[in-house]
């Protein structure tokens, strides 16, 4: 008896198998993807030089600080906390804050941890977390000064804490640059204030005695785009700046600038951030070029081809067993008190 249905004709049938081929040559891309993300991942860790660790998450990181056996991590997704005394990735304590785009941390003197974030300004006291209104919008840098005041940076100018509320000290008119992105209290009690925004950006000082001075024009800066501030062993103060491929690494001393650039051995003219560890060493970051380390007098160059999480080293801070923690764009990277670099030895 003929059958009163089709099964399909040979070109519908060519059609189906090769759907079927095409979804299974997916499947088989994505199974694979998935099979030598990890392989890759456990190569590179092993490939890594002795003394290296690198952390994923958290991923893009801007701030760290150390709060007794807490190291503190803050960047585009929130808050993580490291035990660094065992170099672990450990959860966060209940009730911490869900965040986003954390730009710095601070510590003050009665333990009350600060959070500037994209939201404002999150203070932790006795435990207990409470979002406050920072004056200035999306808040990017977060200060205690030596007379026990809290000062907060961000969109809309720079403001101090006045114990229930922030109050604006100086908004962009009087600033005369696009947001606070930096704050520094010097040695002498001088507050610096920096904006790293690529048109309008510049510094200027608050001296300890309350007279504000403009340092955006100032004839040894090389450029008006001031990502970060450091102040070394000497008293200089560096100015991590550019934009593009312009910029350098500028340093205040007695009156006196001098500057890196690339051409002294950085691996670019635009500088993000500066900073000398306890061994004398000095780190200076770039966007995209990697990180330069002077030891012993030489330059070397660090990328994620010699194992760096990331490029671009936002923030590095050592613990008190001697490990140095660089928070970058992608990750956290970790060198412990052993790893060559810091002894005048290369990255491998």
């Amino acid at each position: 008896m003929p059958l009163s249905g089709r099964s399909g004709t040979p070109g519908e049938s060519r059609r189906w198998r090769s759907a079927w081929q095409f979804a299974l040559a997916i499947f088989a891309i994505l199974a694979l993807s998935f099979a030598v993300d990890p392989l890759v991942e456990s190569f590179r860790k092993r490939s890594l030089e002795s003394g290296w660790q690198r952390f994923r998450p958290p991923h893009e990181t801007s701030t760290l600080l150390r709060e007794g056996a807490r190291l503190w991590s803050g960047g585009r997704d929130g808050l993580a906390v490291f035990d660094w005394s065992k170099a672990e990735l450990r959860a966060a304590p209940e009730g911490t804050p869900s965040l986003e785009r954390v730009r710095a941390l601070a510590l003050d003197r009665k333990g009350d941890l600060w959070a500037a974030h994209s939201g404002g300004v999150e203070r932790r006291v006795q435990g207990q977390w409470m979002r406050l209104d920072s004056a200035v919008g999306p808040a990017a840098a977060v200060l205690e000064r030596r007379n026990g005041e809290i000062w907060v940076g961000g969109e809309k100018g720079l403001a101090r804490w006045r114990g229930d509320h922030f109050e604006i000290v100086r908004d962009l008119s009087a600033l005369g640059f696009e947001g606070v992105d930096a704050l520094l209290e010097d040695r002498a009690g001088n507050l610096w204030v920096a904006s790293a925004h690529p048109l309008r950006g510049g510094a200027g000082l608050l001296t300890a005695t309350g007279v504000w001075q403009d340092f955006t024009h100032a004839a040894g800066l090389a450029h008006p785009t001031v990502n970060s501030f450091f102040e070394d062993r000497e008293g200089g103060v560096w100015f991590a700046t550019g934009f593009g491929r312009q910029g350098a690494a500028c340093r205040l001393l007695d009156g006196a600038w001098t500057r890196l650039t690339k051409a002294d051995g950085l691996a670019s003219d635009r500088t993000r951030l500066i900073f000398e560890d306890r061994r004398g060493h000095l780190w200076v970051s770039s966007e995209v070029d990697g990180t330069a380390v002077r030891v012993e007098g030489r330059w070397h160059v660090l990328t994620p081809r010699e194992g760096m999480t990331g490029w671009e080293v936002k923030c590095a801070l050592e613990t008190p067993d001697g490990a140095l923690w660089l928070a970058t764009e992608d990750g956290v990277t970790r060198m412990d008190a052993s790893a060559a670099i810091l002894h005048g030895g290369t990255a491998r």
